[in-house]
């Protein structure tokens, strides 16, 4: 399955992965001892599966960007807990649900976030909108479980970006979105500006956030 993400800019690199039969049985020649130990550690099948195709996805993403072998590629957890690939110049980011799983790479500061679309309560919608956002959301043609997602992914894609993850607040994200464009506008908690691309597939909503001021 592969990303229908529409006016993305060149320079980031994308590579979306399924779970698959292939993947079950090749994993090992894409991680380390230490990550192997660290699977192994793990006692949710769920889990493990996301860990493995994560790291999966980065290594082939890298491997062939850096053209060294996916098991060479370094890759290590940064303070902040986002991951990176030491020397390489490149942002990483990544994203898992399910059995799908999409790594990102680009020069410029970036980030991603899938979520397989479920039924959830409809408070939360409210939940995670700023009140300046409340009444453009509520305007969008979605049903509130897709409205949910959509906002969801946006807000945890541009909270990656900017470095902070979900340490702060998704209503501290606003958004101003276009459906029809597939792309959104969205200020980050320090009033800083992003991009962001996304698309509602059948079974899951996918947003990409990258630095506007580098396009």
């Amino acid at each position: 399955m592969h990303p229908t993400l529409r006016g993305l800019p060149e320079d980031i690199l994308i590579c979306q992965l399924s779970y698959d039969d292939e993947i079950d049985g090749s994993w090992k020649r894409f991680l380390t001892d230490a990550e192997i130990d660290r699977r192994a550690g793990m006692k949710n099948e769920g889990r493990k599966r996301s860990f493995t195709l994560g790291r999966v996805a980065l290594r082939s993403l890298l491997a062939g960007h850096l053209g060294i072998q996916p098991r060479d590629v370094a890759l290590i957890v940064e303070e902040s807990g986002r991951l990176a690939c030491p020397n390489s110049g490149l942002y990483l980011s990544l994203a898992h649900s399910g059995d799908q799983a999409i790594a990102i790479a680009a020069p410029r500061n970036v980030g991603v976030d899938m979520e397989v679309i479920r039924e959830k309560p409809e408070a939360l919608l409210n939940y995670i909108l700023a009140d300046g956002e409340r009444q453009h959301i509520k305007e969008l043609p979605l049903d509130v479980t897709h409205s949910l997602f959509l906002c969801w992914t946006l807000k945890e894609a541009v909270l990656k970006a900017n470095g902070t993850g979900l340490r702060r607040s998704p209503k501290k994200v606003e958004l101003e979105i276009d459906l029809e464009a597939g792309s959104a506008l969205a200020t980050d908690p320090e009033g800083q500006s992003w991009t962001a691309r996304f698309t509602i597939e059948k079974e899951y909503v996918l947003s990409l956030a990258f630095e506007s001021n580098l396009q």
